[in-house]
């Protein structure tokens, strides 16, 4: 992301390539620790390392969950 682009929520799967979601989401709070993000698997379980206690929005996911994880991060992230 560049300087100047602001973003109100980020969903990104766990599964990437070059790195996880969770590298992806624990770079991004560090530079804004407020910005909710949502993550998206496949998995079960999310592999150890949650550590950021995101909403897990598991897929196939329908459109009324979807919105739930949405509010979920929005909300959570609100009360920081």
């Amino acid at each position: 992301m560049r300087e100047g682009h602001e973003f109100d929520l980020v969903i990104t799967d766990h599964a990437m390539p070059r790195m996880t979601g969770m590298e992806l989401a624990k770079a991004l709070r560090t530079q804004w620790p407020l910005l909710p993000i949502v993550m998206a698997t496949g998995y079960a379980e999310l592999p150890e390392g949650n550590v950021l206690n995101l909403p897990k929005l598991s897929k196939p996911f329908t459109q009324a969950q979807l919105e739930e994880a949405v509010a979920t991060a929005v909300s959570t992230r609100r009360h920081m």
